[in-house]
């Protein structure tokens, strides 16, 4: 998976977001850590960005989460549909993780 970050905007790319219901679950976390962002997702790129207000997130409080983020690359980078099930219990980690890392 491919990150780019620059304060206020995260984009996330890799064809595993052309699955929908892992797209849906990625872009559910992101609305967890900052309910304020503006996410698009584009099809040709297989891209996700969000565009937040740069100063609502406190990245140290994000840190817990690398982790978990780690554990999950690998199963990203070589995805196929049998890997699926991983990658969403995965994603169901972090968001576990957010609820008892981040603030209300």
């Amino acid at each position: 998976m491919e990150y780019r970050y620059f304060p206020g905007r995260l984009r996330f790319r890799d064809h595993v977001l052309r699955d929908l219901e892992i797209r849906q679950a990625a872009v559910a976390v992101i609305k967890k850590i900052c309910p304020e962002a503006q996410i698009t997702y584009t099809e040709k790129t297989s891209s996700i960005l969000a565009v937040y207000p740069e100063n609502s997130i406190n990245l140290e409080s994000l840190r817990p989460l690398l982790p978990l983020l780690l554990e999950l690359e690998p199963k990203i980078r070589f995805y196929n549909s049998s890997k699926k099930k991983d990658i969403l219990d995965g994603i169901k980690k972090i968001e576990a993780q957010i609820k008892n890392t981040l603030p209300n």
